[in-house]
């Protein structure tokens, strides 16, 4: 519960303008933004500095922004058409203003990484909208950006977690009562304390309570360390509970990924094959949308519908592609064979099964051209499920396979906040001195999830939150 301004018990208290709660790239872009605004900030992380970065950094960190086409990627992509694609893929159900906030601010605050040192490259190939990849990926990223915050002279604590909020007589935030090093310390922030610890996929008891009994058994994609503390923190102290508590984000994996921590092995180019369950048959549209409109709903539909375990089949046309390589990063070699019955014999299938599964898909597959930029059209006809875009056959041996399921990236219920990253509680009202940035908000996603939208949410709310929280700061 909400510790009492004032209230013994601590063996340290320390004082600082802005206080963050979490060292992903919510997190440091709060920290980093805090200071430059002139609050003195301190970062607590609850990893040891090796754990340090979050989710971020065990992700790629591919960020989505409004751009015109370039080396980068091949479209334009407009505030609205981030907007659009945001609304439909929540189903019409994500914050609209929160949504509005975050594609208005989105190239800005990619930009300002630029800034930071930053560099770029391609992301996947063939996805909905414009994106970029941090050259050195999700871990380069919270590297350099920890660079630039010890460079700016925050302060960071790690092996520190926090345990509660401490409240005022008159109900706002005055900092946090925290574990680590040096025993039970609290800490107070003058302009505010910000929530960026993640949501609570690495707590298995959380999960089950809120995404049902098939959760304990996940593939943990991300950090361990991720474990619903500020959550339940916020929601002590008054916060309303916001968004979909009982969806995640996912994705394709490797079936044979570590347990905890597996980062990123996954299958980002599915469309170009089909997926068969164990007893050989397809079961989705491989071909509804662009892979990054699809991929974490595609991979819940694994868990909880196809038996926890399926299979991903290629023929040489789509492993011989030049891009191939840049959308899948499996674990181990895939099971390969020249003819579909020495595949099924190597899955452990039913090969009359995969035999007939090919064979149907292949007759219906119509004319027209195949295009991965775009929703081409070229569909099958005549069976179920079809494949609405991209459906070539399957007749180019040797032929290859992937076992896959799926994982849990992050949660997608929070706690409500407004545009200025402020928490909001269960009358309607801001709670003074809290935010909230990253993955603790809520009514960002819904159901399923637009790719490479995280991280760049964590950095656009992050930075939103230490500018405002510095400017409650005395000078």
């Amino acid at each position: 519960m909400p510790i009492p301004s004032g209230s013994g018990g601590a063996a340290a208290t320390y004082e600082t303008g802005v206080l963050v709660v979490g060292g992903g790239i919510a997190g440091l872009s709060t920290a980093i933004s805090a200071r430059q605004s002139g609050a003195e900030t301190i970062l607590i992380e609850k990893a040891p500095i090796e754990g340090r970065g979050g989710n971020t950094r065990f992700a790629d960190a591919q960020m989505r922004f409004p751009h015109e086409a370039d080396e980068f990627g091949p479209r334009d992509y407009s505030v609205d058409d981030m907007f659009e694609d945001l609304m439909r893929i929540s189903r019409g159900r994500a914050n609209p203003d929160l949504i509005r906030t975050l594609c208005e601010n989105a190239r800005q605050t990619a930009e300002w990484l630029t800034g930071m040192g930053l560099e770029w490259e391609k992301g996947y190939p063939h996805t909905a909208g414009y994106r970029r990849s941090p050259s050195s990926g999700g871990q380069g990223l919270v590297d350099l950006l920890y660079r630039r915050l010890e460079g700016l002279g925050g302060a960071v604590a790690y092996l520190t977690g926090a345990i509660d909020l401490i409240v005022r007589t008159d109900g706002s935030v005055a900092g946090v009562r925290a574990r680590g090093p040096e025993g039970i310390t609290d800490i107070y922030a003058s302009g505010g304390v910000v929530l960026a610890c993640g949501g609570f996929q690495a707590n298995v008891e959380m999960r089950v309570r809120y995404l049902g009994r098939f959760a304990d058994s996940l593939i943990l994609r991300g950090s361990r360390y991720n474990t619903g503390e500020g959550l339940r923190m916020a929601i002590d102290a008054g916060a309303q509970p916001a968004g979909q508590w009982g969806d995640y984000h996912s994705a394709v994996l490797d079936a044979r990924s570590p347990k905890i921590e597996c980062g990123v092995t996954a299958l980002y180019n599915y469309q170009m094959g089909i997926f068969v369950d164990r007893q050989g048959r397809r079961f989705l549209d491989e071909g509804e949308d662009f892979r990054d409109h699809t991929y974490v709903k595609f991979s819940k539909f694994i868990v909880e519908q196809a038996g926890g375990e399926a299979w991903c089949l290629f023929d040489q046309k789509a492993y011989q592609r030049e891009e191939f390589a840049r959308a899948w990063r499996p674990v181990g070699p895939p099971v390969e064979a020249n003819t579909l019955k020495e595949l099924a014999d190597g899955m452990e299938l039913p090969a009359e099964n995969l035999m007939d599964t090919v064979a149907n898909f292949n007759a219906a597959i119509q004319p027209g051209e195949y295009d991965l930029d775009r929703l081409d059209g070229k569909r099958t006809l005549g069976i179920t499920p079809p494949k609405s875009n991209w459906a070539l056959p399957l007749d180019s041996p040797p032929y290859l396979a992937i076992p896959v399921t799926g994982g849990i990236t992050f949660t997608f219920g929070g706690i409500r906040c407004d545009t200025s990253a402020r928490v909001i509680d269960t009358r309607g009202q801001v709670m003074e001195g809290l935010y909230a940035a990253g993955e603790p908000m809520g009514e960002i996603f819904y159901y399923n999830y637009p790719g490479a939208s995280s991280v760049i949410r964590g950095a656009v709310f992050g930075k939103i939150a230490g500018a405002h929280a510095a400017a409650r700061s005395p000078a």
